[in-house]
């Protein structure tokens, strides 16, 4: 939880953070005074634009997206509010509450909350640290409010509170669940019943010779009779309206010309960088956005770099190739490539992770929350230096000397290179070893335990200048001209489509909501989204501006509206026609199989007229199988109902119209009736997962996200 991460963030970054924290607090003082728009309203109730920034900012820092979340996860953190608001309005009209002392209960108590459980267990002994979680409390306790890790302390408390307050009102509902015992003999009933059976089926897949006709009102019938269930089709649980978009993409790729220039440069780079010693090499890379690296396994290189790197000496050169990406991430991966160059530094043999206990002893200059001054900081390090030197367990001295005595200090496994200023003491150091460090600025200092090292392998320290492979500033102008041209000439979006088919345009379509980041295939598209659902945009309307996405240029046209609960006829018809087919041919096919039952008693003669083969299924069961025929509800469901034997159908079911004929019934005397109570109310309890979905359709929600994100 992020919560427990910042009450234990007392590492090497805290000046960062700090810093962080300094520049947040002077940004959002300077924001206060904008007035707070209401951008979305819940059952009447307003949610300021300034409240949803604030949750979202609080829930990066969790994620450690800093500002960087997509508006998948603004939708998120949207819908986690509603949730909230909604769950909050049914709680407290049933009183569901949870006191201070159930608070205090899970982190001293009985039942602990899972995430000090994790976070305040002996890595050693495996036993919840009590003492650890008193203590901390007691001097979280005795802190100034204003102290941050009290601040966290205090949040983290109130989600615990809501955390334990929803759990109450889920196990509330799911002891709501119940199964009439009569429904659940009945049903049990039914399952004990074994029947073996013939059955004569015409498949709608062996139908093929059989012409359906569908008309018009055939369509509009259909459409009145499952209205509901396709407007659930259409729009899922989530209810969001959408809007369905249709794009002509004209991509700019390097030409000829293009290749040669970036040829030309990347052979000047490469002549100026063989002159180069170290220093002006690494300048050199970093000058021209290239990779400086700390030691790496050439593993993290993606191919041909990995095979180049691998066994290379210190000062091997790397001639220009071009590669698709730098490292196996791909998160610098480039749509033409790239072309890389430069040079092997140095190599070494190193652990790939490295694991340390960690004393943190810091002076006032480290937080303002510290009264500690750097002198009586260094008093400290000397003390707990010389009690760890005579004798003293290192556990013991986090207790009696750290400012975080979590989990004994011990900060877990971390890949080479992420120790920050200590990394290379602990490289330097063996297992075992105690070393103390001084933080920047006379903030305090670490005293230090290695407690664990991989075993070394070959790591590579490179240099690397990097040239993108792109189209040239001309290029892209010719193919945003052409993009232009394009947009021009249609007025609607139907005109744009057939446009596009006669001038061998490519085309693609999305269906958007309007939290949607951007255009299917293309980042940096939310202007697109934006125009696609603004109030003024009108089904059939094509975009008056080209959209920028990389090296592509996009004429964007709006084909159709979906709006929750108000679906049209046409809009239905793609999810109708299937459907609709298959149950017109159902009808036919009974109506066959009709005829040839008239005057018949026996399943042989009827499988003969219906020009079908019988197939001898044993030991049917309700909720079971029909045989080769697979699941075929309504089938299974009719034989089950059957008490004595006889001929059955026809029955429309999924998959082709069946006569079955029930030759024999067996019933096991055993039946687990109280088993059948317990699988239907477990049914049951997935449906709580639409708990959030049917408070929904109960408020009335104005929704202007739009007009901010």
């Amino acid at each position: 939880m992020g919560i427990i991460g910042n009450i234990r963030k007392h590492s090497w970054i805290a000046v960062t953070i700090v810093g962080i924290a300094i520049i947040a607090f002077i940004i959002g003082d300077l924001t206060k005074s904008r007035k707070q728009e209401a951008f979305a309203k819940l059952d009447g109730n307003e949610v300021t634009y300034d409240y949803f920034t604030s949750r979202l900012a609080q829930r990066e820092e969790d994620y450690q997206m800093r500002g960087n979340s997509n508006y998948a996860f603004k939708e998120n953190v949207w819908q986690e509010i509603v949730q909230e608001r909604l769950l909050d309005k049914e709680m407290n009209a049933l009183g569901v509450i949870v006191t201070d002392a159930e608070v205090s209960d899970m982190y001293l108590g009985r039942f602990i909350h899972p995430s000090l459980q994790q976070q305040f267990t002996n890595p050693q002994t495996g036993v919840y640290d009590r003492q650890g979680i008193s203590n901390y409390v007691r001097q979280i306790e005795e802190a100034p409010d204003t102290m941050e890790a009290k601040v966290q302390w205090i949040k983290f408390q109130e989600q615990v509170r809501e955390d334990r307050q929803r759990t109450k009102y889920i196990a509330m509902l799911q002891n709501g669940m119940y199964m009439p015992k009569a429904i659940a003999n009945k049903i049990a009933e039914m399952s004990a019943k074994q029947s073996d059976v013939r059955v004569a089926g015409m498949l709608y897949s062996q139908a093929g010779d059989i012409q359906v006709e569908l008309t018009d009102a055939d369509y509009q019938k259909y459409f009145d009779t499952h209205k509901k269930e396709l407007n659930r089709d259409v729009f899922r649980m989530d209810n969001h309206e959408q809007r369905e978009v249709t794009y002509a993409v004209f991509t700019a790729q390097p030409t000829q010309n293009d290749m040669m220039e970036i040829q030309e440069e990347v052979n000047a780079w490469w002549n100026e960088m063989q002159t180069l010693d170290e220093g002006g090499l690494i300048d050199f890379v970093n000058m021209h956005g290239g990779y400086d690296s700390m030691y790496v396994s050439n593993e993290i290189f993606a191919a041909p770099l990995d095979t180049v790197i691998k066994g290379s000496h210190a000062g091997r050169e790397i001639a220009p190739m071009i590669v698709q990406a730098l490292t196996k991430d791909g998160y610098n991966r480039h749509t033409y490539g790239e072309y890389v160059m430069g040079k092997v530094l140095k190599t070494e043999m190193r652990p790939d992770s490295l694991r340390i206990s960690l004393i943190l002893i810091p002076s006032q200059n480290y937080h303002q929350s510290i009264t500690r001054t750097p002198e009586q900081a260094a008093h400290l390090r000397d003390s707990a230096m010389a009690s760890i030197k005579a004798g003293m367990p290192f556990e013991m001295a986090v207790k009696a000397f750290s400012i975080d005595t979590n989990r004994g200090g011990d900060q877990d496994w971390q890949l080479d290179g992420n120790y920050g200023i200590l990394n290379e003491d602990i490289i330097r150091h063996n297992v075992g070893d105690v070393f103390d460090k001084e933080l920047p600025n006379d903030g305090g200092y670490f005293i230090v335990k290695v407690t664990g090292k991989t075993s070394a392998k070959m790591k590579y320290r490179v240099a690397l200048a990097q040239k993108i492979i792109t189209p040239s500033n001309d290029t892209e102008k010719d193919v945003r001209d052409r993009a232009n041209q394009f947009a021009s000439q249609f007025s609607t979006c139907q005109a744009m489509i057939e446009g596009a088919q006669a001038q061998n345009v490519q085309m693609r379509s999305a269906l958007l909501i309007s939290m949607s980041d951007s255009l299917t295939g293309f980042a940096n598209t939310r202007d697109a989204v934006r125009w696609a659902f603004n109030s003024k945009t009108t089904s059939g309307a094509v975009s008056g501006e080209i959209y920028n996405s990389d090296y592509s240029y996009i004429v964007c046209g709006l084909r159709e509206i979906y709006v929750p609960d108000n679906l049209t006829l046409d809009q239905a018809r793609p999810l109708i026609e299937n459907r609709l087919r298959l149950e017109k041919l159902g009808e036919q096919l009974a109506t066959k199989a009709e005829e040839a039952m008239k005057g018949k008693n026996d399943i042989n003669s009827i499988a003969l007229a219906m020009n079908v083969a019988v197939d001898t299924v044993t030991g049917v069961k309700f909720g079971g199988y029909l045989g080769r025929n697979g699941m075929e509800p309504k089938a299974v469901s009719a034989i089950a109902a059957k008490k004595d034997t006889g001929i059955i159908g026809p029955v429309q079911g999924a998959n082709g119209v069946y006569v079955i004929s029930v030759d024999s019934n067996s019933q096991a005397e055993n039946t687990d009736v109280d088993g059948i109570r317990q699988r239907y109310e477990s049914t049951g309890m997935n449906g709580l997962n639409y708990i959030i979905p049917v408070l929904q359709s109960r408020i009335k929600i104005v929704d202007n996200r739009l007009l901010y994100l």
